[in-house]
């Protein structure tokens, strides 16, 4: 099932400014990110309501990027994002929430 966005999480804003923001690079790659053109393609791949929940298309777009621009395995990856708070931040993956499997990511590339 197709989720473009995850869910918002309060516990951001708890965070002191500093913690809030990302460093240049990402947040220049977060906003090109957020144009409709790289969503659009992915619609087309995942049905609007069969299926279990998917990894959103927002934060899944962002984990590659992360794993392109610092050449990272998946397992790594997800490793690196859980220990973040910027990239977790960047991906937009709540707190509280998990950094999604290696293995869900590997399938659905």
């Amino acid at each position: 099932m197709l989720r473009v966005a995850g869910v918002q999480d309060a516990w951001w804003e708890m965070l002191p400014e500093q913690a809030r923001q990302l460093p240049a690079e990402l947040a220049r790659v977060d906003a090109f990110l957020d144009d409709e053109r790289f969503i659009a393609p992915w619609r087309a791949v995942f049905a609007e309501r069969l299926g279990r929940p998917s990894v959103p298309v927002e934060t899944l777009l962002r984990l590659l990027y992360l794993k392109h621009r610092y050449q990272l395995g998946y397992e790594t990856l997800c490793r690196e994002v859980a220990d973040s708070l910027s990239w977790r931040r960047f991906c937009r993956i709540p707190l509280a929430a998990p950094v999604p499997h290696p293995t869900t990511l590997i399938k659905l590339v």
